[in-house]
């Protein structure tokens, strides 16, 4: 009886090797997504401020970009824009629904003028950059 296979060794290895890179590709993926997430939320309210960010598509990921803040341990940013988030959702409605809101732009609390002076004092707050470089 044979203990050792050579073929059956190389596909281990071969398989292994596979797995190995899908995994590697996956993680390269989820680090470009939450880059990309925090790219766009400086883009977009150092543009045009939240109003902007929750109005264009980039803020149907506000929840994501959240989460990246936080793992990044950029925890003022992250109270910010959970602060601005909260403001477009007075009634504290389940994430999902809220970005279907947004999807569908849906949004009237991004024609409230009091809300949007608000907005516009934590744009101000976002500009001081109290955490530094989001990119880090």
């Amino acid at each position: 009886m044979k203990l050792f296979n050579p073929i059956l060794f190389l596909i281990l290895i071969t398989f292994s090797s596979c797995l190995s890179q899908v995994s590697s590709d996956k993680e390269k993926t989820i680090i470009s997504k939450s880059k990309a997430n925090i790219e766009e939320l400086e883009m977009e309210v150092n543009n045009g401020g939240f109003n902007q960010y929750f109005f264009n598509s980039s803020g149907q990921n506000c929840f994501e970009t959240l989460k990246v803040l936080k793992k990044n341990k950029k925890f003022k940013t992250a109270k910010i824009l959970e602060s601005a988030i909260n403001l477009i959702n007075p009634k504290k409605l389940p994430n999902d629904d809220l970005i279907k809101k947004l999807r569908n732009r849906e949004v009237e609390e991004l024609n409230d003028e009091k809300i949007n002076a608000k907005l516009e004092l934590l744009d101000l707050e976002f500009y001081k950059y109290p955490d530094g470089n989001l990119q880090e």
